[in-house]
């Protein structure tokens, strides 16, 4: 073979060779809390996440509200409503201000925006000691990864 390949942004994988094959792996490149934070995350998608406790998966769906609800049933009742930034109530106020019974929790919550949502996932991942791999494609098309390891 004598044609020369060019792949731009190469420092953009890591590469390695495995039986004469080069392997090309893009690099994951993590924003910090502080940078999560500071993102515009309306409009977002959720590409993939994981949340685990050691090995156990908590959750690994792709909707805010969701990945928040999984980790809530993975806690005891009194634990949620102690170190929760959501407004919650035993009763079913389901449509009243906002909020929307949860059968599962057995709880009425009150939504809130994308944002705080993603900061109360982060409170609970911490609270739990949980851990956490996100990926996020923001309005822009821009995509933003973020990990939470102890």
């Amino acid at each position: 073979m004598t044609e020369i390949i060019r792949i731009p942004n190469i420092e953009k994988y890591t590469q390695e060779i495995i039986n004469g094959e080069l392997i090309l792996t893009p690099k994951e490149n993590y924003i910090t809390e502080d940078e999560l934070n500071r993102s515009i995350l309306n409009s977002s998608k959720i590409l993939n996440c994981i949340v685990k406790n050691g090995e156990e998966i908590i959750s690994n769906k792709t909707k805010y509200r969701s990945i928040l609800t999984d980790i809530w049933k993975s806690m005891p009742t009194q634990k949620i409503l102690q170190t929760t930034t959501f407004n919650m109530k035993l009763t079913d106020e389901d449509g009243i201000d906002g909020y929307k019974w949860s059968p599962e929790l057995k709880m009425s919550i009150q939504g809130k925006d994308a944002k705080y949502t993603m900061k109360e996932i982060l409170n609970m991942i911490k609270v739990n000691n949980y851990s956490i791999q996100i990926s996020i494609r923001l309005e822009t098309g821009q995509t933003i990864n973020y990990k939470f390891n102890l």
